[in-house]
């Protein structure tokens, strides 16, 4: 039986884990998540390098960091035994 705490806040919910099982629909969901994330990341990272302005770059690098960090969080929720490949096969592309 799925048990799972969650927490709530004015009108939304949210769980602090994520189930044990997903739909269908939660899977497409997050893979869909996962390539806009990482499309996010590419896309800043490739234009910080091509940016003159130093503090421009700098704000560029904090987005595509950002980005990079939520596309690990929902790699590690979808697929938590690849955690360490996948942190590897990014860092190792995009760094």
């Amino acid at each position: 039986m799925y048990q799972n705490q969650f927490n709530q806040q004015g009108n939304q919910q949210f769980f602090s884990q994520p189930p044990e099982i997903l739909s269908t629909k939660d899977s497409l969901y997050i893979s869909d998540a996962l390539s806009w994330e990482l499309l996010a990341a590419k896309k800043a990272h490739k234009m910080a390098g091509e940016c003159q302005d130093p503090q421009i770059r700098q704000k560029l690098e904090q987005l595509g960091t950002m980005h990079q960090r939520h596309y690990q969080t929902l790699l590690n929720h979808f697929q938590p035994q690849q955690q360490y490949q996948a942190s590897q096969s990014y860092t190792q592309k995009y760094q």
